[in-house]
């Protein structure tokens, strides 16, 4: 029985019944049809008691940027806290008028207990939960049911599975942080399909049909060799049934398979070894790495899609990268973050225009992007912002070549440039690796965890 037969008997006490948005996101559709999502870390509308308001309240259309003093021009509709709030369309600031959403097909909502509820399927979840960076920090199974809460940059995340009873999800915002001082841009941008795929260990070309591979998860402790198979996602175990369930083409997507040897004489020629974190703690497994796997891992780290905060990633696509750029990263650590924060210093004005807090750019954004590149991984989402706000700065070309840079194949073939002057494009390399130095844990096998429709209070 779906939860359509749960559907509380409005007519008793209003007709017609109240509806309420109809929420869907999948990597093959977007979040409600839009793959560019500007996130917010607080809410810029006011909120009803369902928790999908908040949700709404802090996932936008179009970018949003707040001012400490009255704009001139144009008329602005919207404070909150003494924060003048402008949604920016193209190159005209238009102020908000009305909620971002108001247009988004509707359907008879759902009562659970005194709230009005939303129905969404456990996909709609795992891409939210993508897309606002979020990590479990609490999960529990028993003979009662299920619970689990979810940490995210956007807010809290808590699901319930009471046994013999709907599942239902909640969320609520973040309330350690408040507009009149935040210091940050008012919104960030986050794309669906790469955030999805992330969270999938799939990495895909920025030109059509060029490359898509998948990653292998983490393995028990042993010999394992790493083997380039095209067109070999349909046989993989893991991340394939999420790739599917959001709607993506598994039979497109290339696979690096992880073929294991009981015996190091039986190995095939190989010219890397890297030791990477095993399914048992405290242990690692060793990885092979023939010649063709090497560029074709160099080739995945160049098509890193670009961010402004954290992945909710797959270990397995984490642990390989890391792993394969950590001595090149290493090697030229000290210059990006030097390099980062000599910029800073010489262009308080263009992050100023960027909505980030005059103060804080002076007094505190060189030392904390300094710091970050040094410390070779972190959990900070407010820290991976401020790094890569700062690394676009440097950047003259299109946002479309972001997305792919030939810095990694190029050290590869020739490992003195690792050596050479940093270049912009080498910044927007390293930076990525950066971004994926400062990962956040998901379990993509959550959906086993899930019916295949939730409450959303």
């Amino acid at each position: 029985m779906g939860l359509e037969a749960t559907i509380f008997p409005w007519y008793r006490i209003a007709k017609p019944p109240p509806v309420g948005p109809m929420i869907i996101a999948k990597l093959s559709d977007g979040f409600c049809g839009l793959n560019v999502i500007h996130v917010s870390r607080l809410p810029f509308e006011k909120t009803g008691k369902a928790n999908w308001t908040a949700l709404l309240a802090i996932l936008h259309k179009r970018q949003l940027l707040a001012a400490r003093t009255p704009p001139v021009k144009p008329a602005i509709a919207n404070t909150k806290e003494d924060v003048y709030v402008i949604e920016v369309e193209g190159t005209s600031n238009v102020p908000i008028e009305s909620p971002s959403w108001a247009s988004l097909q509707t359907r008879p909502l759902v009562r659970h207990g005194a709230t009005a509820c939303t129905v969404i399927s456990r996909a709609t979840l795992i891409t939210m939960l993508s897309m606002c960076n979020a990590r479990c920090t609490f999960r529990h199974s028993g003979a009662a049911g299920h619970r689990a809460a979810y940490a995210s940059y956007s807010g809290q995340w808590y699901i319930e599975w009471p046994l013999g009873a709907p599942a239902v999800v909640h969320f609520a915002a973040h309330d350690s942080h408040a507009l009149s001082s935040d210091v940050y841009p008012a919104s960030f941008e986050r794309r669906v399909d790469k955030c999805v795929q992330m969270t999938a260990g799939v990495i895909e070309a920025p030109e059509p049909g060029k490359l898509q591979c998948a990653f292998p998860g983490r393995k028990p402790p042993g010999m394992w060799l790493l083997e380039y198979q095209p067109k070999g996602f349909p046989g993989a175990h893991g991340s394939r049934h999420l790739y599917n369930m959001m709607g993506g083409k598994v039979f497109d997507v290339d696979f690096l398979l992880a073929r294991e040897y009981t015996n190091e004489r039986d190995l095939p020629p190989h010219e890397l070894r890297l030791t990477l974190p095993s399914k048992e703690k405290g242990r690692n497994t060793t990885f092979y790495v023939p010649e063709k796997e090497q560029q074709m891992l160099a080739q995945l780290m160049d098509c890193l899609p670009w961010s402004p905060l954290s992945w909710s990633i797959h270990r397995g696509l984490r642990d390989l990268l890391l792993a394969f750029s950590r001595a090149t990263m290493d090697k030229c650590r000290r210059r990006l973050a030097q390099k980062l924060r000599e910029t800073v210093l010489q262009n308080p004005q263009k992050l100023e225009a960027r909505g980030w807090g005059p103060e804080f750019i002076r007094e505190s954004i060189p030392d904390i992007v300094f710091s970050s590149v040094m410390a070779r991984a972190g959990e900070s989402g407010d820290a991976v912002r401020v790094v890569t706000d700062t690394a676009l700065l440097l950047w003259d070309g299109l946002a479309t070549g972001l997305d792919e840079t030939k810095f990694w194949r190029e050290q590869l073939e020739l490992p003195s440039k690792v050596d050479q002057q940093l270049t912009p494009e080498m910044v927007i390399a390293l930076t990525k690796c950066f971004v994926l130095e400062w990962y956040t844990d998901f379990d993509y096998q959550i959906y086993h965890d899930l019916p295949t429709e939730l409450l959303f209070g």
